[in-house]
């Protein structure tokens, strides 16, 4: 198989997986009280998602277990301030997670989230950078 061939094949393997390939997100709408999870895929379709919320009194059990609308989503609310931890996951793979902090009057402070849309671009291009370096490599070989 050629340099050319053995290119053309990683490339088509690769553009089904990126044109089809979505990832989950959560977003903390706070309110007086409750906290509104809103879960969707980067291409801004709705996610019926599994969320697993975990509480800064219990770390090892989850406080909540809530599932979003067709709509994407869910609600539940804090009984302590703290650290709290979010996951949402679609059982598809995709999943997002959240750290945000509630004060003593129950309001979402501040909002963590994990890896976004910028790391999973980085990785594109550092997996595309190195298929160029190695097609590169194989033109040189085959010329030399």
């Amino acid at each position: 198989m050629s340099g050319r061939t053995a290119l053309i094949a990683a490339l088509g393997l690769l553009l089904p997986a990126g044109a089809g390939a979505h990832g989950l997100t959560a977003e903390l709408i706070p309110s007086q009280r409750a906290v509104t999870v809103k879960c969707s895929y980067t291409n801004g379709d709705p996610a019926e998602a599994e969320v697993l919320v975990k509480s800064p009194s219990d770390a090892t059990s989850y406080f909540a277990i809530i599932r979003t609308d067709p709509s994407g989503v869910a609600h539940f609310e804090p009984d302590v301030a703290g650290r709290w931890i979010l996951t949402a996951d679609d059982g598809l793979g995709h999943r997002a997670s959240l750290e945000f902090s509630v004060d003593g009057d129950g309001v979402v402070r501040s909002v963590e989230g994990g890896a976004g849309p910028l790391v999973r671009y980085a990785l594109l291009a550092l997996a595309c950078t190195g298929l160029l370096a190695w097609w590169l490599l194989l033109k040189r070989r085959v010329s030399a």
